[in-house]
């Protein structure tokens, strides 16, 4: 990469030294206060150009005018001529202002030169005049290649910032084969939580982060992840989280705590919880042990903060290869379907003999089939949990819509605080639900379907529940309950299904689960 000010101060150093060579050996004394002269200029332009406030175009006149001046003196008083230094303006004027500014201070340079020597009313021998004419010459060349290398700079910078997002993807792929605990946020998180309850005494704790989106909870699957928070806003954050985020230290406040650990980026992750009502040793210098945990912990913190955002980059990955299979199978397998089926309605229309037509009409119904599950995927693979929608939305709209196609009753039950998930928590839930309501429909021969989705950040429940005949033999070529497995430990939530003649319960749970009886499948309890 070109550095103008690194590559104008040893073009001007060089100029100098070529300039006190001859002045050195001649040992004139005229010549050598030229070249204390050039060194003063030079000093004084090197050092202005390392200011931005410093116009680039006044500089180059500047230090162009002062070059000519004391070379047209030079010319005619000094016993070195110090024409090399003429080069030097016209390379630096190329390197930052192009091949406009290579030839304007050319054309500078002779001006100034032309002045000075009318001013001293005389002429240069003829040898200093070809030497003048020729390193005005020699400028111009060397402007050209500043200009150049200017221009190559503009167009390398163009493809930087795609060098640069390459090296970090690898870095970040690298990770994922060296790093001991991989960058999973539910395993590096539990072992965090865990570490704090070695040194502070806390019956329950949460992590949350803090970024762009506001604030949100981080789900580890620990055990102290339980039911119930502190006291509560009216916006379902503890207050001792919004006494820390306004301190930037650790609070306490009662049984309560919070504790920020480190800010990454303009990211803040922070541990809200409560502390045993009886701690060892007392409660003196709680506080001071918060503030001690803090500074063990940035290693975990840093950990966490690292998968958090391989998890966005993998997120938003995944979303964009959605929506590419959907306009795919939109522009692609959907047309040519449709296209059959018009050519299947053009052969119903038409005369057939009678043993046909019904294979004919059994042809397009099954057409029609397809296309409706076709379209149904597409609106399926767009289908997003984003800031307008939560997690509850996305699922009810979802069961709106398979019940308007399907015909069955679907029922949904949402029951959210303000708090949301993560968005990509809230992803996955989201198609650990689809599946399940969409076998459901397919595949139980339920009539009616039930749906409970209850968000209370950082946990998170989803029930399916059918009254269909449960689900039989599982085929080679079925995937479905196994991603439903994979997506529900991605998240660190837990999976269950239960079925029977009586119907199949799909249970997710995210975080420590409330007490309380198993949902049932439709008939009674087994």
């Amino acid at each position: 990469m070109v550095r103008p000010f690194e590559i104008g101060a040893v073009a001007r150093i060089l100029g100098l030294c070529a300039v006190a060579g001859p002045a050195l050996w001649l040992r004139d004394t005229r010549s050598l206060a030229v070249v204390l002269l050039f060194a003063i200029v030079w000093l004084v332009a090197t050092s202005l150009s390392a200011l931005r406030w410093v116009p680039k175009l006044a500089l180059a006149v500047a230090e162009a005018v002062a070059v000519a001046a004391i070379c047209g003196y030079a010319v005619v008083e000094a016993d070195a001529v110090p024409v090399l230094a003429l080069a030097i303006p016209p390379f630096l004027g190329g390197l930052s202002l192009g091949i406009r500014g290579a030839a304007g201070l050319i054309l500078v340079e002779i001006a100034v030169l032309g002045l000075v020597l009318v001013q001293l009313e005389t002429r240069p021998p003829v040898d200093a005049s070809g030497q003048l004419l020729a390193t005005l010459a020699f400028g111009l060349g060397v402007g050209l290649v500043g200009a150049y290398l200017r221009f190559n700079q503009s167009r390398q910078a163009e493809l930087t910032p795609y060098r640069d997002a390459i090296d970090l993807l690898q870095q970040l792929l690298a990770l994922t084969d060296v790093l001991d605990a991989g960058l999973d946020p539910q395993s590096i998180g539990a072992r965090l939580l865990s570490t704090l309850q070695d040194d502070i005494p806390a019956i329950r704790a949460s992590l949350w982060l803090r970024d762009e989106r506001g604030l949100t909870p981080v789900p580890t699957g620990s055990l102290l992840e339980s039911a119930g928070h502190g006291t509560q806003t009216g916006t379902d954050v503890p207050d001792t989280l919004v006494a820390a985020l306004d301190d930037g230290r650790p609070v306490l406040s009662g049984g309560d705590f919070a504790l920020p650990l480190a800010s990454i980026g303009g990211r803040l992750l922070l541990i809200e919880g409560e502390l045993s009502p009886s701690p060892a040793g007392g409660r003196r210098g709680l506080v001071q042990r918060l503030e001690a945990a803090s500074a063990r912990l940035v290693g975990l913190t840093t950990q966490l903060d690292t998968a958090l955002v391989f998890a966005e980059v993998n997120a938003a990955a995944t979303r964009n290869e959605r929506h590419r299979l959907a306009r795919e199978m939109h522009d692609g397998v959907a047309q040519d379907i449709a296209s059959m089926g018009y050519l299947v309605d053009a052969m119903a229309d038409g005369p057939l003999p009678d043993d046909l037509r019904p294979q004919v009409e059994l042809l397009r119904g099954t057409i029609s089939r397809v296309v409706g599950e076709v379209r149904a995927s597409v609106t399926a693979l767009r289908m997003d949990v984003d800031a307008n929608q939560s997690l509850g939305e996305a699922i009810s709209g979802l069961a709106r819509r398979l019940s308007d196609s399907s015909g069955l009753s679907i029922r949904c039950t949402v029951d959210e605080r303000a708090i949301r998930l993560r968005p990509d928590v809230e992803a996955e839930l989201l198609r650990i639900a689809q599946e399940a309501m969409t076998n459901a429909v397919k595949h139980a021969g339920a009539s009616e379907i039930d749906v409970e989705c209850l968000v209370d950040a950082p946990r998170a429940r989803i029930v399916v529940r059918d009254n269909g005949t449960g689900l039989g033999p599982a085929r080679e070529d079925s995937h479905g309950m196994t991603i439903m497995r994979e997506r529900a430990q991605l998240v660190g939530a837990s999976l269950s299904v239960d079925s029977s003649a009586m119907g199949t319960v799909v249970y997710v749970a995210l975080g420590a689960r409330r007490p309380g009886n198993r949902p049932q499948p439709h008939g009674g309890r087994r």
